[in-house]
């Protein structure tokens, strides 16, 4: 049996303010190019499917269109799960029009945790689908006042999905937490306070695979078996020029996976970092325009003008500047000058050194000095 791992996807999100539904689109087409060409026999989708709660329209509709055309046009079943960012019951709402046989989308948190039950020439393959949750639902749910932590929501999902399995099966768990020991990113929204949010590897164990969706970094979480896909798209700066990947594998008889491999997506537009002084930047951008999504870092010492507006040309979706050398200055917390009004001198010396980071020399103090003392003269 053939499986593709994809998670993450946040559909309707926006980076700085531009949509990324266009990107998020030729993303989901290479997911679908990959389930034709692979011969993929199941999808997995492990959670955060939206980006909010209440998805704007076109969201709904890109992955709506999505699951009907893998659903018309391939045999591959279908396993989705809502993540902290989805609506559960807005995931799960229309769960009752689709072939049980073959599609499995889990919103609202349940305590019957039937899998999806799939067969290959080896035997049954059990999908336990289980979607992120809040602990006060999970209390609900489970009957249970000592659920405290994300771990003792997940340890109980686990616990009644595998009261759940027929034992002659093998075991796919799909999951969206935070495991300990995976590197988070920027753009992740926490699901606890502290470290209380995160789950131990030790928790799955028994499962052949566990899908897991959260974390926005393809990663392994102490196994081989214990992985994050990642999202397609990057969501932030601090993931510029990283590659995204959907992983697939074979499951074999013995519960063991094979010919594991990380496909890269190749996005519209990537998010992607340049660095260097402003006229450097500007040569470049003008040789080379690009409509990736941009984050200019600014080695220049001293004053710039707006130097958005000057690479805004050759790059339109030019998001963030930043001045690397402003990063260690000291600024008072009203944001006002220390020095009296009555010390222009002293006044415009802060300036300079809010700006550029450095204070005046001497020559520069100088000049300061002398065009303040020299009189103002009247208009003839």
């Amino acid at each position: 049996m053939r499986l593709l791992h994809t998670a993450d996807w946040h559909l309707g999100r926006t980076l700085r303010g531009v949509s990324l539904l266009d990107d998020q689109a030729h993303v989901l087409d290479q997911v679908f190019e990959t389930i034709v060409v692979r011969k993929i026999d199941v999808l997995i989708i492990a959670g955060d499917v939206y980006d909010k709660a209440s998805p704007a329209e076109p969201a709904v509709k890109l992955y709506s269109d999505f699951i009907e055309r893998v659903y018309v046009e391939t045999d591959a079943a279908i396993v989705v799960i809502a993540g902290n960012h989805d609506s559960g019951q807005r995931l799960g709402a229309v769960t009752k029009l689709f072939d049980k046989t073959r599609i499995l989308i889990r919103g609202p948190l349940e305590k019957d945790e039937a899998p999806l039950v799939l067969e290959d020439e080896h035997g049954p393959v059990a999908f336990s689908a289980l979607p992120y949750g809040e602990i006060y639902a999970a209390r609900r749910v489970f009957e249970n006042e000592t659920i405290r932590t994300p771990e003792d929501v997940l340890r109980c999902q686990i616990e009644a999905a595998r009261r759940q399995k027929p034992d002659a099966a093998r075991w796919i768990i799909v999951a969206h937490a935070f495991v300990t020991d995976c590197q988070p990113s920027d753009s992740e929204r926490r699901l606890a306070v502290g470290t209380v949010e995160m789950v131990s590897q030790s928790i799955f164990d028994g499962a052949d695979y566990v899908a897991l969706g959260h974390l926005h970094r393809p990663q392994t979480a102490g196994s081989e078996v214990i992985r994050y896909s990642g999202s397609p798209l990057a969501f932030g700066f601090d993931e510029a020029d990283k590659s995204k990947s959907m992983t697939v594998f074979d499951l074999e008889a013995n519960g063991s996976l094979a010919n594991l491999e990380q496909i890269e997506f190749k996005p519209l537009r990537r998010v992607r970092e340049v660095r260097g002084l402003l006229a450097d930047l500007v040569a470049q951008a003008q040789a080379s325009p690009s409509q990736d999504l941009i984050c200019a870092v600014l080695l220049d010492d001293g004053a710039l003008v707006e130097p958005a507006a000057q690479l805004r040309p050759f790059y339109p979706n030019i998001l963030q500047t930043l001045r690397e050398k402003k990063q260690n200055l000291v600024i008072s917390a009203t944001g006002r000058a220390q020095s009296k009004l009555d010390d222009p001198v002293n006044v415009i010396a802060e300036f300079i050194n809010y700006v550029r980071g450095e204070k005046p020399n001497e020559i520069e103090q100088g000049v300061v000095a002398q065009l303040i003392d020299e009189p103002i003269m009247e208009a003839i």
